[in-house]
């Protein structure tokens, strides 16, 4: 049976190292003057020409409740509303039997889409889940120090006790269910996380002592060996700075274009993938459009285009 997905916008952009009312979303959708392709204009590519089953759902966009919290500077209220009203539609994705691709906003929005495939894979179905995060950053900063976008992690391990934050207990996520891949800028206190509790991690140094096929194999090894379906959290800051710097945080050293594509391509592939988000890509910072027509070629990989 041919895969089905569900594009789903998350133009959450407001805990972020740069915040942006800006609808991220909409800069890749939409056909420029820079660039061959907007999203919108390729899905019907696939769709008429392919056979491709591809619906673009639209936004999630900010309820009156969040934009009350954010005006207040309640921001982790804010984004415990949001997340409900993203992990809700992610939901009917999966209840639908589709594969959901979110596309942000900050990383923050990981939460809604995290515990999504948390509440209907483990919770409903009992089967184990692993969470892959391919990022420059650990993203499991527990101190209020720093923005929220830099501790999506923290939070869904409940590794974060401040300001009324709050998960569900069936949905906290176990350290032992997250892969890292690509992470090369810490915080003493994430470092000291990721070993205190052994998190697996294929950072940029891994991948440069052992060979980037090698550290592949290696995790669709432990993929496949020990877990019914898996997630996987893409930010577009894995990728090199020195190359792609169209978002808040850009960071030199990362990964290729192709390693980048290379490794969607095979994780969505596998029969146990059920879902990606793309986030942190903020088109007002890509001058050229190259960074553009990489997310757009990221998703095609999920959809099995590779080229």
């Amino acid at each position: 049976m041919n895969k089905a997905f569900d594009i789903i916008g998350a133009p959450f952009n407001r805990v972020g190292f740069v915040t942006t009312d800006e609808n991220t979303v909409d800069g890749l959708r939409k056909t420029d003057e820079k660039t061959w392709n907007g999203l919108t204009e390729w899905i019907d590519v696939r769709n008429q020409r392919w056979s491709c089953d591809i619906k673009d759902l639209g936004d999630v966009p900010l309820s009156l409740k969040v934009e009350e919290y954010l005006s207040h500077n309640k921001k982790e209220l804010a984004l415990l509303e949001y997340s409900t009203d993203l992990k809700n539609k992610v939901l009917d994705s999966y209840r639908n039997k589709r594969i959901p691709i979110i596309i942000g906003g900050d990383h923050s929005v990981s939460v809604g889409t995290v515990q999504a495939t948390l509440e209907y894979y483990q919770k409903e179905r009992k089967e184990k889940v692993a969470v892959v995060w391919i990022d420059a950053h650990a993203d499991c900063n527990g101190s209020l120090q720093s923005n929220l976008h830099g501790k999506p992690l923290a939070l869904l391990m409940d590794k974060y006790g401040y300001n009324g934050w709050f998960v569900e207990p069936e949905l906290v996520l176990s350290p032992d269910d997250i892969y890292y891949v690509a992470v090369r800028d810490l915080m003493p206190n994430e470092a000291e996380l990721i070993d205190e509790l052994d998190i697996s991690n294929y950072d940029m140094e891994a991948i440069d002592n052992l060979g980037f096929n090698t550290v592949l194999d290696q995790l669709m090894t432990e993929l496949n060996g020990k877990y019914d379906r898996f997630f996987v959290s893409f930010d577009y800051d894995c990728l090199d700075g020195a190359l792609f710097r169209a978002c808040a945080t850009p960071n030199v050293g990362g990964l290729s274009a192709r390693e980048g594509l290379t490794l969607v391509k095979n994780l969505a592939s596998n029969a146990k993938f059920v879902g990606i988000d793309f986030l942190e890509y903020m088109p007002e910072l890509d001058e050229s459009g190259v960074s553009k027509e990489l997310m757009i070629k990221l998703i095609d990989a999920v959809w099995g285009f590779r080229s």
